[in-house]
């Protein structure tokens, strides 16, 4: 289980910044809905079972002790904020076994402005990730999902994430790159992991990087991240 707390403080204090993704929600073209996430789907299931996804699995199985990520449950909870303008939570649950891996999380942008705290949120569900290398020192992990809006139209569209995950030989530290893609949103992080302690299936990290997000080719989003990371697998 990974629980993650951090805060961002970011640039632009633009104090319309969810009022122009709103704006920029209602200009788009509606959403794709989960159409296109189903054959995203479809396809990674397709090139998994080309490749052999018995022997495969076994095979990322089998390194579990080595690697304590390849099966565990990951709770994170992300918090970001530049002081009188936005502030981002990120509650995220991801579990993993083997080669499979299912990322559910939600974004919150809320806004400081003279009529009161304004929010918006967005529910992401990467339904299924394929963990494409996963050794000892490195996991590379790519997905298709979805990613619904809790506002406005409640447009639904398609999302596709990668993520690289290193960890030096004895796993004191590591640190994980990550690209998400959509049409309302594309986001880049990228943080630096030390292990504070470890008590059997325990483990806590302190984190520390730079967020980016980007709302409909429009409005930024972006900041220095830090936080506190615990799995216990």
């Amino acid at each position: 289980m990974l629980v993650v707390a951090g805060m961002v403080c970011g640039g632009g204090a633009d104090a319309q910044i969810i009022g122009d993704i709103k704006n920029a929600s209602l200009k788009s073209s509606g959403g794709d809905g989960a159409h296109d996430a189903v054959w995203i789907l479809a396809d990674l299931f397709l090139e998994v079972a080309i490749s052999g996804v018995v022997q495969w699995q076994r095979y990322t199985l089998e390194h579990r002790y080595t690697n304590p990520s390849v099966v565990s449950v990951e709770v994170m909870l992300q918090g970001a904020a530049q002081p009188s303008a936005y502030y981002i939570l990120n509650p995220r649950v991801r579990a993993n076994w083997g080669l499979f891996s299912t990322d559910f999380r939600q974004n919150y942008l809320l806004e400081e402005s003279f009529d009161g705290v304004q929010h918006l949120r967005t529910d992401e569900w990467q339904v299924l990730q394929l963990n494409l290398i996963s050794t000892d020192y490195a996991i590379l992990r790519a997905g298709g999902g979805i990613i619904h809006e809790a506002f406005n139209d409640r447009n639904t569209y398609s999302e596709l994430t990668t993520a690289l995950t290193l960890f030096s030989k004895n796993q004191q530290w590591g640190g994980m790159a990550e690209f998400r893609t959509a049409e309302p949103r594309n986001e880049l992080s990228a943080q630096v992991h030390y292990k504070l302690m470890e008590r059997g299936a325990f483990q806590a990290y302190a984190t520390a990087g730079l967020v980016y997000q980007r709302y409909y080719s429009q409005v930024s989003v972006w900041g220095m991240q830090g936080g506190l990371m615990m799995r216990l697998h």
